[in-house]
């Protein structure tokens, strides 16, 4: 089931929808005055790549970001974001980490000032246990600690920090993979030029079968192994949706070209493939035109495309349920 909404609520397990779709710079690009930027259409207004899964875990909603850039704030009061539960880490550039000041939100560790001011500690009480869990790979873990030293210190004045639990999920695979609310989560190794980044596949039983969400951003590369990981997660199942770096039509030294994403999407053949970390090369309805005539290159997309299946450009506030 594919649902095509701009932020309406949906009943659904297991739900994502994407609050970010744009590259680095975002669209429309600062200064630019180009017909994507200029455009009238609200698809083509991609914030930084980010989206938000939601799991119905025994009747309570939880929410799981991924990936928290520097548009969080505005992305979070788009979908009037009240809860945080965890957030899944894709890789330390600042169009995906720059906006994990606001995760205080969600999960506040106060000064010494603070805490020792009574006023303040009743007013703005510390986040209880270890705070917000934050899964990544150990690479961005010591990224993260060396760019926001400032979150991991002890502060004798001013206001709180985020309370992070950072946990590293280097162990976790298809065989021994992340149980969280209800749901399974198996990091996906990437290439991202000369940097290593996680995808994630979200795994839920439903009916007696796998259904699955791959949300694969950045890379330029997906190796075999990578491939067979994802293969295995579905196995006995499917996978619902594949989110994926498609930057643009050119070639790109640490992005897929639409014409990798389309490759890598024939091998992992999810019922309904969506391009996202977008430029503004394109419109959304010119990307849409070029992938119904590329699609037809590729076998196994061509046969997902005449059933029931599609591949199509992603837009912020596109909602996609299992």
């Amino acid at each position: 089931m594919t649902e095509k909404t701009l932020f309406t609520k949906i009943e659904a397990v297991m739900k994502l929808t994407v609050l970010g779709s744009g590259t680095s710079h975002g669209v429309p690009v600062i200064s630019c005055r180009c017909r994507v930027c200029k455009s009238a259409d609200s698809r083509d207004r991609r914030l930084r790549a980010s989206a938000l899964l939601t799991v119905d875990d025994s009747g309570t909603g939880r929410n799981f970001l991924i990936d928290v850039g520097p548009d969080f704030r505005e992305q979070a009061l788009r979908v009037d974001l009240c809860s945080l539960d965890g957030v899944f880490l894709t890789h330390p550039h600042a169009d995906h980490i720059h906006g994990i000041d606001d995760l205080r939100i969600f999960s506040r560790k106060n000064s010494c000032a603070m805490n020792s001011d009574a006023e303040l500690a009743k007013r703005f009480p510390e986040t209880s246990g270890k705070g917000l869990p934050v899964y990544m790979s150990s690479e961005s873990e010591k990224l993260v600690r060396e760019n926001f030293k400032y979150i991991f210190m002890t502060h004798e004045k001013g206001g709180g920090t985020p309370k992070l639990d950072i946990v590293c999920t280097d162990s976790y695979d298809e065989k021994n993979p992340l149980k969280i609310s209800g749901m399974s989560v198996v990091p996906v190794p990437l290439v991202h030029g000369c940097m290593n980044t996680t995808g994630w596949i979200f795994i839920e039983e439903k009916n007696e079968e796998k259904h699955c969400i791959a949300y694969l951003t950045d890379c330029n590369a997906i190796t075999e192994n990578s491939l067979e990981r994802i293969r295995a997660c579905s196995a006995g199942g499917v996978i619902d949706h594949l989110v994926i770096d498609a930057l643009r039509l050119r070639p790109h030294s640490t992005h897929n070209s639409f014409d990798q994403a389309l490759a890598y999407a024939d091998k992992i053949g999810a019922v309904h493939t969506w391009f996202t970390h977008l430029s503004h090369d394109y419109t959304h309805e010119e990307i849409g035109t070029l992938l119904e005539s590329k699609i037809l290159e590729h076998e196994n997309l061509r046969k997902i495309a005449a059933g029931a299946g599609s591949v199509e450009p992603a837009f912020d506030g596109l909602e996609l349920s299992c």
